[in-house]
């Protein structure tokens, strides 16, 4: 049976070190457009505060009544509620980000840690066979001396 090299058998681990690393970008990539979307709803949320405080400003100035009135201040309120929620949850997923990108990239290196050990074991396979192979030419071309002197 003939034997496995260390670096067929590191390859496996590699195999799976590459797989973890890709989980964990993809994670990343996950949480990043969860912040995109969220910074888009922040956003969203602050200009409609803003569009709502101009017409209450509007309003304000015009006969409005007093209950018209209030439902502006307690609805902007709302908003600024939700926008604090907002930048809360924004805030969450940015710790989030930081988190998942030192697992990635821990990740990557142990990846390429591993890349890195399997090419020198490849090296100091290469290395042995070439040596294992002068050694049997050697030997050969002795042999063949021997007999040429014997005869």
């Amino acid at each position: 049976m003939p034997q496995v090299r260390r670096s067929q058998r590191l390859s496996l681990v590699l195999d799976l070190l590459s797989r973890e690393e890709e989980t964990e970008r993809a994670a990343f990539g996950e949480i990043q457009a969860s912040i995109q979307i969220a910074e888009n709803k922040l956003e969203e949320l602050i200009n409609f505060q803003q569009q709502y405080q101009a017409e209450l400003k509007k309003s304000a100035g015009i006969d409005s009544s007093v209950r018209h009135l209030q439902n502006y201040h307690i609805f902007i309120s709302r908003l600024g509620a939700a926008i604090e929620q907002q930048h809360q949850q924004l805030m969450l997923l940015r710790q989030r980000v930081d988190v998942q990108r030192k697992k990635w990239q821990l990740a990557y290196q142990k990846k390429s840690n591993m890349g890195d050990l399997i090419t020198r074991c490849r090296n100091d396979e290469q290395v042995f066979e070439d040596k294992k192979f002068q050694r049997e030419m050697d030997d050969a071309i002795c042999r063949q001396a021997r007999k040429a002197g014997l005869h």
